[in-house]
């Protein structure tokens, strides 16, 4: 049996040479299953954890091997699976949800789910990253796209109550700016929920809840007036999963679409 020594030059036994790694690898993988349970059902937004050009070569093997029979070598379908390189999808429009879909398929079509590791889902989410770049899937006028933002009069509520759109768009992706402008009822964060209460005089009052405890609601109201209120006063009141800002579906499409996303994306580099 061995008996450890205690001297500060004492040597570590050669069995005890390959328990760190062992101990490292096993803590990586916890950790990557552990971030996989928190993207399905945490409801803060998760960022991929695994982009380096090394986590783009493994998931790119993945890939090959997986999807690419559907999907193509290059990733613009033809056996059956959609184009992944326009960065344009249906089912996942953030990370968080293209690594729900590959994790758990889509039910009603031939996505299947796929038993991966949390990193190598990650790995595979990078490389398909990888593959809207190099088919340019950005593009727009930029300059257009502020032009329609003004005419759009988007600052009349991003100004106010609404999102800073330069925070917006530097916290979405493509995908989810496209489908905040076309389906901004899809997925809304709690913090911009609507609500809505009649007073016991009658009046109306609509808005976003701001903070509420046992006596008193804040609510920023839709001009973008502060507004507390009593409860005592309230005569009902209802908080909806529903986002205030309107749909652009058929309002922009194709080009004029592109060019908003374009000019969104600049403000991420304060630009347009």
């Amino acid at each position: 049996m061995y008996e450890s020594a205690t001297g500060p030059g004492a040597a570590m036994p050669p069995g005890m040479l390959y328990t760190a790694p062992i101990v490292l690898r096993g803590l990586f993988c916890l950790l990557a299953a552990a971030a996989a349970v928190w993207c399905q059902h945490s409801t803060f937004k998760l960022s991929n954890p695994f982009q380096t050009p090394r986590d783009r070569a493994e998931g790119a093997i993945v890939y090959k091997s997986q999807c690419a029979s559907c999907h193509g070598a290059d990733g613009k379908g033809g056996g059956g699976g959609p184009d992944l390189t326009r960065g344009q999808f249906k089912h996942a429009v953030s990370e968080e949800a293209m690594f729900r879909v590959i994790n758990k398929g889509i039910a009603g079509t031939t996505m299947p789910g796929f038993s991966l590791n949390g990193a190598k889902v990650w790995q595979v989410i990078t490389h398909l990253a990888s593959l809207q770049v190099a088919q340019g899937a950005s593009g727009g006028n930029a300059r257009r796209g502020a032009e329609l933002a003004a005419a759009l009069q988007c600052a009349q509520c991003h100004a106010g109550g609404a999102p800073d759109l330069a925070l917006a768009a530097a916290r979405m992706s493509r995908p989810e700016l496209r489908q905040a402008l076309l389906e901004p009822g899809a997925e809304v964060a709690t913090e911009y929920w609507s609500w809505k209460g009649t007073l016991r005089n009658g009046t109306v009052v609509e808005g976003r809840r701001l903070n509420e405890d046992t006596f008193s609601i804040q609510v920023m109201e839709k001009g973008g007036r502060l507004r507390t209120i009593d409860k005592r006063e309230l005569a009902q009141s209802a908080l909806e999963a529903k986002s205030p800002m309107p749909s652009f579906q058929g309002k922009l499409a194709g080009k004029d679409l592109d060019d908003m996303l374009a000019y969104l994306e600049s403000l991420r580099e304060g630009r347009p």
